[in-house]
């Protein structure tokens, strides 16, 4: 099969497409010939050697996809061959076939195409359940998503604005604050421009009841300081930490910039943080389901639809990588096969 095998670190053209033999599911497993694959910032971190969820090298990248199944292992009870599915793994989607377990699959969104259904699992779980379940967002609340552009936080906007909520997005171009719009957000701010923040202010005097934080640094510590008593910071990804692992001058500006939870602060202006990372709640198999059900029963009652950035081919994989890094694309990135 085509693959792309990740032996080392660096910038997107080691993502190289090489000849590789085809994978066989054991017992519990199934093989999926992908159709589509998901792209997610993570794993532009993981090919430089800054993600820790990343497994040892060498690997085959990516964690979604969607495709075909076209061989099952035994004991598989709830998959067949020729079900399509929407798959998710610590890695191995950046391959013309891939192996997962049985229950690391999802069947299909009704209506989607394969594009847009290897876009949806990741970027709306992690919406989903860092707004729903962790942040409890109630109909009226006021909430600041940062990165609105990309793929999470256009799949925030789309959850928000149906479940009644006021929506700021905060993007980091001129360019992307009329994206945003366009999705209905009340408020478009550019966080690359000075007093963004005070705009906020401005408008939403009582404060922010909700930040999606995927920014570290002053952009973060800013939204913080917007939050209402009894608000909530989700913290979901640390864009902004750029970092060699062989340089310590840039490991600790790093360290610096993390955000930080100051107990007496939060106690002081009675707000909270949290944090959270899909991969580590996967596992627990009974948890998911549950959330699943409910992301995808909302999406499919306000026929909700992934937003789609760009496509491109397998063997321009790092094109698409140097894309997501740029901080110019918009929604999600996927990858034909």
């Amino acid at each position: 099969m085509k693959a792309i095998l990740l032996t080392h670190v660096g910038n997107p053209d080691i993502l190289r497409v090489v000849e590789m033999p085809d994978p066989f599911p054991a017992a519990n497993e199934v093989r999926i010939k992908i159709n589509a694959i998901g792209l997610n910032y993570s794993e532009g971190l993981s090919r430089k050697g800054q993600y820790p969820w990343a497994p040892p090298l060498p690997y085959i990248p990516g964690v979604e996809a969607c495709g075909v199944i076209d061989m099952v292992g035994d004991d598989v009870k709830h998959r067949k061959v020729g079900q399509k599915v929407i798959a998710g793994a610590m890695h191995g989607s950046y391959a013309e076939y891939m192996i997962v377990k049985e229950n690391q699959t999802m069947p299909v969104m009704r209506g989607f195409s394969m594009e847009e259904n290897a876009a949806y699992a990741v970027h709306y779980l992690t919406a989903w359940v860092a707004l729903f379940e962790d942040a409890r967002v109630r109909k009226g609340d006021v909430v600041l998503v940062h990165a609105a552009a990309g793929g999470v936080g256009t799949a925030a906007i789309q959850l928000l604005r149906h479940a009644g909520c006021r929506v700021i997005g905060a993007v980091g171009s001129d360019a992307k604050c009329k994206i945003v719009q366009k999705l209905g957000v009340d408020l478009a701010v550019n966080y690359n421009t000075p007093g963004w923040d005070k705009l906020i202010h401005q408008k939403y005097k009582n404060g922010v009841n909700v930040v999606l934080s995927s920014v570290s640094g002053d952009i973060y510590h800013k939204s913080r300081n917007l939050l209402a008593p009894l608000g909530k910071i989700v913290v979901i990804g640390l864009a902004g930490l750029e970092f060699s692992p062989w340089n310590p001058v840039s490991l600790y500006r790093a360290w610096k910039a993390l955000p930080r939870p100051d107990i007496r602060n939060m106690m002081v202006n009675s707000y909270g943080i949290s944090a959270f990372h899909l991969g580590w709640i996967l596992p627990d198999t009974e948890l998911v389901s549950g959330i699943w059900k409910d992301l995808t029963a909302f999406t499919q009652k306000h026929k909700i639809r992934p937003v789609i950035g760009a496509v491109f081919d397998f063997k321009d994989m790092p094109q698409a990588h140097r894309l997501m890094e740029s901080r110019e694309s918009a929604g999600k990135i996927i990858v034909k096969i």
